[in-house]
């Protein structure tokens, strides 16, 4: 028998089958769909996460608490800070170094005119607007007299002047931070996330202020602009630091290095490892669904073991029957694959959408992969689960499939 009369014989035997054949591919529908999901999402999270490192120049270096071996545990908050201002001091005179930006972070109140905003509170100097790529919008940023003379000055983010004081200058206003009185020397232009952070809450002030307000000695991280090549840069500021703190053997390092391509390969290692997880997590249920149709198609071959025999008994091959079965049980869920495709794009495209709601900068994605991997995996399984009740079919002895009621 031609193939193709297979093929219209095992529609015929689908449509016979109604509401089951429906319920039959409904795990197949629902693992892929996440498979495809679950990849996109990820490679759109992946994407997102690589855009916002690469906000930043691409000279940077970020020289931060804990060894190197320290880079990828979290949280972050437990590495002990021994980054200090002797530090800061010994790498600010180097001449091949354009900009340090000392770093100190805390979440606090700021309060003006009677307006209340929960902001992230900056401890830095105007280095750290190159790093986060953002401009003034009005007034001047404090400079480094201030900060020598730990001044009470302070620069507003876009997001957190608009509240503080709507469509008025907060240049020369004073806004309360930490019990303490700040004066406001300039507003920075709405600039949204970096570093994954929305950088229009932020409220820079001295980074010596910082210390004295908050009650601290170390700094968290320093981003430097180097004016020389990026590898001699690391060196010597290695070295530099080393000396400080009493190193000799490089494997003592109580701090780390980073540079953009650092970023990039461990967002690049933990999306991969949570791919390969959640995408095996959710072929759990096309192997689940592999196992309903093969349940099903052992039931179809008992319901038509007559149809079977009447089939043998008219000259039907035994390889027809088998491959007749076969072929229900691929087209059973190549439908559930194209079904599981479709469901899976619009399921992505709605969930960024949702994402945007909260966080700009996504970008609908499609993990081509996962759709392979889904339409792919979704063939394999009618092969391998329906070749056991098509093998069966085959077998059938035409005189006991006669008999058979």
């Amino acid at each position: 028998m031609k193939t193709s009369d297979l093929i219209e014989l095992s529609i015929q035997s689908l449509k016979r089958g109604g509401v089951r054949s429906v319920l039959s591919v409904l795990g197949i529908v629902i693992g892929i769909a996440s498979v495809i999901l679950i990849l996109s999402i990820t490679e759109a999270g992946k994407s997102f996460i690589i855009s916002q490192v690469q906000s930043a120049g691409s000279d940077l270096l970020f020289l931060e608490n804990g060894s190197p071996s320290e880079v990828q545990k979290t949280p972050d908050a437990f590495t002990k800070q021994v980054l200090t201002d002797q530090d800061y001091r010994s790498l600010k005179k180097q001449t091949w170094i354009t900009s340090i930006a000392p770093v100190n972070v805390d979440m606090d109140s700021v309060t003006a005119q009677g307006q209340v905003v929960n902001g992230t509170v900056v401890g830095t100097n105007e280095g750290i607007t190159k790093a986060f790529n953002i401009n003034i919008a009005q007034g001047v940023f404090f400079s480094e007299d201030d900060a020598v003379s730990h001044r009470r000055t302070v620069v507003l983010g876009g997001s957190v002047a608009k509240k503080l004081f709507g469509s008025d200058s907060a240049v020369g206003h004073m806004v309360d931070i930490g019990g303490q009185k700040f004066r406001v020397t300039a507003t920075m232009q709405i600039a949204g996330t970096r570093f994954l952070q929305n950088v229009d809450d932020f409220v820079y002030i001295p980074y010596t202020t910082e210390m004295d307000v908050y009650a601290k000695t170390r700094y968290m991280e320093f981003i430097i602009q180097p004016n020389i090549a990026r590898n001699e840069a690391i060196d010597r500021a290695k070295a530099i630091v080393r000396d400080n703190h009493k190193i000799s053997d490089p494997k003592d390092d109580d701090f780390r290095i980073m540079t953009q391509e650092d970023a990039v390969k461990i967002v690049d290692q933990v999306t991969g490892s949570l791919s390969i997880f959640l995408a095996a997590v959710a072929g759990i249920s096309l192997v689940v669904g592999g196992i309903g149709i093969m349940n099903i198609m052992f039931v179809t071959v008992t319901e038509r073991t007559k149809e079977i025999g009447i089939r043998k008994s008219l000259g039907a091959r035994t390889g027809s029957i088998m491959r007749q079965f076969l072929i229900e049980s691929v087209f059973l869920t190549t439908i559930g694959g194209v079904i599981g495709t479709s469901l899976g794009v619009l399921l992505t495209w709605i969930a960024i959408q949702i994402i945007l709601q909260y966080q700009t900068g996504w970008v609908f994605t499609l993990s081509t992969t996962g759709i392979a991997l889904g339409v792919g995996f979704s063939t394999a399984v009618g092969i391998i689960f329906g070749y056991a009740p098509a093998k069966r079919a085959a077998s059938v002895s035409p005189i006991e499939a006669l008999r058979y009621e």
